[in-house]
C-alpha cells in the first residue's frame, strides 16, 4: 500500500512539475510563481494543483493539465512494475525533462535553450554513469551531426521547392538539433542512431494519419508543420522505457 501511495504522489508531483515548467519557462525563462497564462494573475499552489479556474478571469484550465497528470501517474507505475535501464528516481527525472520539452514544443513550437542546457547537464551525468565518457561524448556528437545535416537538408529542399517564404514555421528547427544532441548524451552511441530511426518512423506514421484526417475534413494545408521534438523524445523514450534491458 505504501508503494502505491508513493507512486501516486510521485506521479502527481511529476505532472505538476511538467505543467508548471511548461507554463512559466516560455514566458519568463525561469521558474516563477504559478501564473494564469490568460491574464497573468498569480495562482495559489492548491488552485494550480487542483486545476481550478483563475479567480480573476475565470478561465478554465486547458485539457493539457489533466492529460499530463494522467500520463505522469501511468508512467510512474510503469517504471515501477517493468524493468528499465535506469533506477526509479532517475527514470522519473528523465521523464520530467522529456515531458517539459515535449509539452512546450507542442504548444509553442519551440525547444527552449534553457531546457536544453538543464536537460543536457542531467543527461550528461546519467550518460557518464551508464556508458562511460567515450560513448556519451560520441553519442552527443553523432546526435548533433546527424540532426544538423537533416536540418540543413530540410532548408535546402524548402529552398529548391521555393516554398520557404510561404511557410510560417519549420517542422525541424535548430532547437531540434540541440535536443537530439543531449539525447545522444543520454543514450550514447550507437543507441542514438536507433532512436533516430524510431523518431523518423513514428513521425512519418503520424504525419500520414494527420494528412489523411485533414483531407477527409477538407482542411489540408501544404504549409502545415508538426512539432518534431516529441518524436525525437519518443525515440529515446522507446529505447529507455519500452525495450527491455
Amino acid at each position: 500500500m505504501s508503494i502505491l501511495l508513493t507512486n501516486l504522489v510521485a506521479g502527481v508531483l511529476g505532472g505538476y512539475l511538467i505543467n508548471y515548467l511548461a507554463d512559466c519557462l516560455p514566458h519568463q525563462r525561469r521558474p516563477t510563481k504559478p501564473l494564469c497564462n490568460h491574464c497573468g494573475m498569480s495562482l495559489s499552489l492548491f488552485a494550480y494543483l487542483a486545476l481550478q479556474p483563475c479567480l480573476n478571469c475565470n478561465l478554465r484550465r486547458r485539457w493539457r493539465y489533466g492529460i499530463v497528470y494522467l500520463l505522469s501517474i501511468v508512467m510512474v507505475y510503469w517504471i515501477q512494475v517493468f524493468p528499465v535501464r535506469l533506477d526509479f528516481w532517475l527514470s522519473w527525472l528523465v521523464w520530467i525533462v522529456f515531458g517539459v520539452i515535449a509539452t512546450i514544443d507542442i504548444e509553442y513550437r519551440v525547444v527552449l535553450f534553457e531546457t536544453v542546457v538543464g536537460g543536457g547537464i542531467i543527461f550528461f551525468v546519467i550518460g557518464l554513469a551508464r556508458h562511460g565518457i567515450f560513448s556519451t561524448i560520441l553519442g552527443g556528437l553523432m546526435g548533433f551531426l546527424v540532426m544538423f545535416g537533416l536540418y540543413w537538408l530540410g532548408k535546402f529542399i524548402l529552398k529548391i521547392r521555393k516554398k520557404a517564404s510561404s511557410l510560417e514555421e519549420e517542422a525541424l528547427g535548430f532547437g531540434d538539433v540541440n535536443l537530439f544532441t543531449i539525447l545522444g548524451l543520454l543514450l550514447g552511441f550507437p543507441a542514438i542512431l536507433a532512436a533516430l530511426w524510431i523518431a523518423i518512423f513514428s513521425a512519418g506514421i503520424f504525419s500520414l494519419a494527420l494528412v489523411a484526417y485533414m483531407v477527409l475534413r477538407k482542411q489540408y494545408r501544404s504549409d502545415f508543420a508538426i512539432p518534431y521534438a516529441p518524436f525525437l523524445i519518443f525515440g529515446a523514450f522507446a529505447l529507455l522505457y519500452l525495450v527491455r534491458p
